[in-house]
């Protein structure tokens, strides 16, 4: 195993992402790369963190009282970020929390969709960036989990994680994940006989 060293975390993410949208067979538009670049290197500056801590369904409702656009829009964002972000790294662990996966998908989509009516009067991005991350949420969020994978070190408990995965989902990406790393994935005799 080898250890990168990068000077500059957007171009690290962005040749991670770039490669990511690729293997996934999807094309995303220059700013919408962007913005899922920056967003990977605010988390990784440790930007945002703490925004993990409240229930996103708290932070929605919160965000739906606020009077103020500008700051109304902030928040709808943050909240789509934290969604994406959760998806894309922490997948894993919703289940553990009681959560699905389709259920913060679709939290995330629908505040990204209140942010792309308020992006006009309050950021820069324009608004389609906005609407582009909420009607395609879960493939950026395969996008960050692809990133994800890319990034982690490969300890033991990583790959027996991501057999558990594939013995879950069967997913064929999963198992081309496994092979790259020299485990070969096989059901268990007994579910083959059903």
């Amino acid at each position: 195993m080898t250890i990168e060293s990068h000077y500059d975390i957007r171009g690290y993410f962005y040749e991670r992402v770039t490669t990511a949208l690729r293997r996934l067979g999807h094309d995303a538009d220059e700013i919408a790369e962007y913005y899922l670049v920056e967003l990977l290197a605010r988390h990784a500056m440790g930007a945002n963190v703490h925004s993990l801590e409240e229930p996103l369904v708290h932070r929605l409702a919160s965000a739906a009282h606020i009077t103020m656009p500008r700051e109304r829009f902030r928040r709808f964002r943050d909240v789509g970020d934290s969604a994406l972000y959760i998806c894309g790294f922490f997948a894993d662990r919703l289940r553990g929390k009681g959560l699905s996966r389709d259920y913060v998908v679709t939290l995330g989509g629908r505040a990204y969709r209140h942010a792309a009516q308020l992006a006009a009067s309050a950021d820069t991005m324009p608004r389609e960036v906005y609407e582009r991350l909420a009607g395609e949420f879960d493939v950026f969020a395969r996008v960050l989990d692809e990133v994800r994978e890319e990034t982690t070190l490969r300890t033991p408990q990583d790959i027996v994680r991501l057999y558990d995965r594939w013995l879950r989902t069967g997913s064929p990406r999963v198992a081309d994940r496994l092979r790259e790393q020299g485990v070969f994935p096989q059901r268990p005799a007994k579910e083959l006989l059903n």
